[in-house]
């Protein structure tokens, strides 16, 4: 079953990338973790990003503000490289015990918080909070989009520049913590199957979402995925 889920996981993540905007990394660590480590998991979905991210730092490339999308790099990657190491210490029970509660506090704020929150300009402080929360959740677990959404819609005046600099954001990011995985040895190379497999399949999601986009009922799709992600901190909280 592995390799038909390395491939299955990411095409559903590609699909709903591409629908929603968002949880592509969720959907897969929905599923990595039943397979391999966390940790491994987390990895692989960090390197699936690359080519979906790249896909769409070169559509909205006219757009893309260089400068803006670098300089919270910096302090995410100090951030997330120090998490990376730590996660192959921690007890794999108590990361999965965390990695649940993570899913449902996501749950909880994708359902009632976000929309409260999203378009408001966020102050210096309260922006490296979102920095520094987003850049932990990436290092246990491959998780770093949800606050940052919010950091680059406040600092962003189109939906284009939104989407590609945000991209640029994660591609930089995605680039840097799978070589800092290879490194560490918590990715090795009897992973890179998984890997190829998982670049198939989310390259092929991310093409059909662009046949079905406009026949979905996005708002609906979006709830489903919200409850999913909380059923699956539930499963991972409970095993």
């Amino acid at each position: 079953m592995i390799y038909p889920s390395f491939v299955i996981a990411p095409m559903l993540a590609g699909l709903v990338q591409g629908v929603t905007g968002f949880g592509g990394g969720i959907i897969t660590m929905l599923i990595f973790p039943l397979f391999v480590s966390i940790p491994v998991g987390a990895g692989i979905t960090s390197a699936l990003g690359i080519p979906l991210c790249l896909s769409m730092v070169i559509r909205y490339r006219d757009e893309v503000n260089v400068k803006m999308a670098l300089l919270p790099a910096l302090l995410y990657n100090v951030i997330s490289s120090l998490v990376i190491s730590y996660s192959v210490y921690v007890d794999q029970v108590t990361i999965k015990k965390i990695f649940g509660v993570f899913l449902i506090l996501l749950c909880l704020y994708y359902l009632f918080v976000s929309k409260n929150v999203q378009n408001r300009k966020l102050s210096f402080p309260l922006s490296i909070v979102c920095i520094a929360i987003s850049a932990t959740c990436d290092g246990l677990f491959g998780i770093g989009g949800p606050l940052m959404v919010l950091y680059f819609m406040s600092m962003t005046s189109s939906t284009h520049a939104y989407l590609g600099t945000m991209q640029l954001f994660f591609w930089t990011n995605s680039m840097y913590n799978t070589t800092l995985r290879f490194i560490k040895a918590i990715l090795l190379p009897e992973h890179l199957a998984l890997l190829a497999l998982g670049t198939v399949g989310i390259l092929i999601g991310g093409a059909l979402a662009g046949k079905i986009v406009d026949r979905l009922n996005v708002t609906t799709m979006r709830k489903l995925i919200y409850i999913m992600i909380g059923v699956g901190g539930v499963i991972n909280l409970m095993a």
